[in-house]
């Protein structure tokens, strides 16, 4: 199945692009997508997706078919989902 995945801010910037489509397979958690796309955009994607231990970033805003996901983002399934939203942090003052 096709996922778009929309890409925003620094994220964007390390992409460069703010959206792009990608093939999942059946049963794909939003964890394998982004474990899949960090081999493809490397260490600094990794950083701003992951934490130290390879888990998503509890920061990561991750919002599935316009709906911000809860819970644990690991295991969320992709079953059904058309667009992959992921926000990092905006820091300002």
């Amino acid at each position: 199945m096709t996922l778009t995945i929309d890409y925003t801010g620094q994220l964007a910037s390390v992409v460069g692009a703010s959206e792009e489509a990608v093939e999942v397979a059946e049963g794909d958690s939003v964890a394998d997508v982004l474990k899949g796309r960090l081999e493809v955009y490397g260490e600094k994607f990794g950083e701003l997706v992951f934490d130290g231990e390879g888990r998503i970033r509890s920061t990561l805003l991750v919002v599935l078919d316009g709906e911000q996901a809860a819970g644990d983002k690991e295991n969320l399934s992709l079953e059904g989902v058309k667009v992959l939203m992921l926000m990092t942090p905006i820091a300002g003052g």
